[in-house]
């Protein structure tokens, strides 16, 4: 998957893709989170509420790295609903707590997607989770 495929709202992705995705995602703002602390403190300074420029850019930064992680997993997940035959705004309803959740955990990760192509796109290449193989 490219960079620009990385943004893009349009097309399908199958469950191994997104799994993969979801992951990448989370590592990748998980060691910025990382270095933001180490490089932004957090020490008394930060604490007794003294800020200064660095910090200013050190939370800029952080709010760049989230605004971009946000989105890519969104995007991810929107490209999967189009996977399974669903609209994107589906998403809408894993906003309620603990069931849309659930929804989003049963529906994008374990269930397969539609096998011929969709008004979303072409079907993704199907991986061994596709093929009958489920996840323990």
């Amino acid at each position: 998957m490219g960079v620009p495929h990385l943004y893009s709202l349009r097309g399908r992705i199958g469950r191994r893709e997104f799994a993969l995705t979801q992951i990448g995602v989370f590592v990748s703002a998980y060691f910025a989170t990382f270095l933001l602390i180490v490089v932004g403190g957090a020490g008394y300074a930060s604490q007794a509420g003294v800020r200064g420029v660095w910090e200013a850019m050190v939370d800029f930064t952080a709010w760049i790295v989230a605004g971009h992680a946000l989105w890519i997993s969104m995007a991810a997940a929107v490209k999967r609903c189009h996977d399974r035959g669903l609209s994107g705004l589906m998403l809408l309803f894993a906003m309620p707590p603990v069931i849309g959740q659930l929804w989003l955990l049963l529906s994008l990760f374990a269930g397969p997607g539609e096998a011929e192509d969709n008004a979303y796109g072409p079907a993704p290449e199907r991986d061994a989770l596709s093929q009958g193989f489920a996840l323990a």
